[in-house]
């Protein structure tokens, strides 16, 4: 078959304990250790169980290619390289290799998009695949399911019923856990002008921007050349609302994109930070662009997950502490200050593969290297391994115990998800996000007072979003 991009085959092996399903023996744990004289372990047997796979070889596609390839890096002359000391998949899937004798071959993509074709046509070529932004149809159409809920409940605790899943299987394991959709902010050009933290409220938060923009320094790195990146205000319209699902509950309302209305008040939000000059001026041409002007102090900083956050670190200018980038709670938009607490990082196996036994092994090797699951941004979540937590939380995590934020569950889909996407996708507004895009572009920055055509745009939406969703027949389930 065509590989896509890079291909990276990678020879070597694993002899730590690998479960079957979900749950299964643990080797990672805080048990005490068995005697000499005691039975054989769990991870014998695991060992035993996974030794006739020694020699197979399984295709892993990952949109993660930072963790295959390295981090983008700039050497002293300004030039870009990729540092290979940070390639954390390539190190991993080497010593999975080393320990157990089944080949892992790496295939970097750039999103999930291009290996759908080989899927629709049952293609047996991938055997792992990571997928973040598919719909419960896509998981169950492509994805062996990996366990019932129940199972990665017990493993998982909370966190599981937020996997992708049909309420009886989960389809795609998710090892870690993360704050989700935060502030990730250069400490350095928050203290130039006069603040050691991200602002408790909105009308502080934009008082810094104003501040910032006058320094001559961009507030918030946005990257508008494409519209994903204000899919971002999906979450912060629930700290706008204080409500986890704020935007499926559009399909109560019949004036979502109003600013009555959470997701309708969130878009109005970035829209007016737009007009007062709080995003770039210029376009990035691509996000690496973007990720640099806050790790070289032209920004401010991004409203992303935590995932952003390693990235920008290893961008930072030769002789400068990483640690200038950090996380932080968005502030209260007048219903709390919140955080989204998610399940991070999507693995899954094709249902097309012919080495589901090997895939299996080698996602629960991932699940159980804590390092590994730190160092891509997260915190392990499985029962029995020991996390270890990213610095990048700290800030979070003392406040969330100080009682300073609140951590707010992110939700599961649900038929209300799948209903909204439906209704957005007939009134031609989900692809691209185009629900959030076009409203954002209506506005004219060189007109920031004339709101004409933003309205127009709202009432267009709305009628468009009604219009459709009585035509499919949904509604709100409680």
């Amino acid at each position: 078959m065509k590989k896509k991009l890079f291909t990276l085959l990678l020879t070597t092996a694993m002899a730590s304990s690998l479960l079957a399903g979900c749950g299964g023996n643990q080797t990672k744990t805080d048990e005490p250790a068995a005697s000499p004289s005691a039975a054989p372990s769990a991870s014998a047997e695991a060992e035993k169980d996974t030794s006739s796979l020694a020699g197979t070889t399984i295709s892993v596609y990952t949109h993660g290619g930072n963790r295959v390839l390295g981090e983008e890096k700039k050497d002293d002359a300004g030039n870009t390289y990729r540092d290979e000391s940070t390639a954390i998949l390539k190190h991993l899937a080497e010593k999975f290799t080393q320990e157990t004798g089944i080949n892992v071959e790496l295939n970097v993509i750039t999103n999930e998009s291009e290996i759908e074709p080989l899927f629709k046509v049952e293609d047996d070529s991938v055997d792992v695949f990571t997928a973040p932004n598919w719909s419960l149809e896509q998981w169950a159409a492509y994805t062996e399911p990996y366990c019932t809920v129940e199972e990665a409940v017990a493993l998982y605790g909370d966190y599981a019923y937020a996997m992708p899943n049909d309420e009886k299987n989960i389809f795609s394991i998710m090892p870690g856990k993360a704050y989700n959709q935060a502030v990730v902010y250069n400490e350095e050009v928050l203290k130039s002008v006069g603040y050691d933290a991200i602002p408790a409220t909105q009308a502080e938060f934009e008082e810094m921007c104003e501040k910032i923009r006058a320094a001559g320094i961009t507030p918030i790195s946005l990257h508008r050349v494409e519209n994903w990146p204000l899919a971002t205000l999906n979450d912060f319209a629930a700290y706008v609302s204080g409500v986890p699902n704020a935007f499926e509950s559009m399909l109560k309302s019949d004036t979502p994109f109003s600013e009555t209305e959470p997701v309708g008040k969130t878009i109005k939000m970035y829209t007016e930070w737009k007009a007062k000059g709080f995003f770039e001026p210029e376009v990035y041409t691509d996000f690496g662009i973007a990720m640099d002007s806050v790790a070289y102090g032209k920004a401010a900083m991004m409203l992303f997950g935590s995932w952003v956050v390693p990235q920008i670190q290893g961008r930072v200018p030769a002789g400068t502490d990483p640690s200038i980038i950090k996380f932080a709670p968005a502030p209260d938009f007048g219903s709390g200050r919140y955080v989204l607490a998610a399940p991070a990082d999507n693995w899954a196996i094709s249902k097309f593969s012919k080495n589901k036994e090997a895939a299996r092994a080698f996602i629960e090797y991932v699940s159980e290297d804590a390092q590994f699951i730190a160092d891509s941004g997260y915190i392990a979540n499985k029962k029995g391994v020991t996390p270890v937590v990213p610095e990048l939380y700290s800030i979070i995590d003392q406040m969330v115990e100080s009682g300073e934020a609140i951590a707010m569950m992110q939700p599961a889909q649900t038929q209300n998800t799948i209903n909204n996407q439906n209704v957005l996708t007939e009134a031609n507004l989900w692809a691209d996000y185009k629900y959030a895009g076009l409203l954002f572009d209506a506005l004219d920055v060189t007109k920031p007072d004339d709101w004409t055509a933003y309205n127009k745009q709202v009432e267009a939406q709305n009628k468009a979003y009604v219009e459709y969703r009585d035509e499919l027949g949904v509604s709100w389930q409680e």
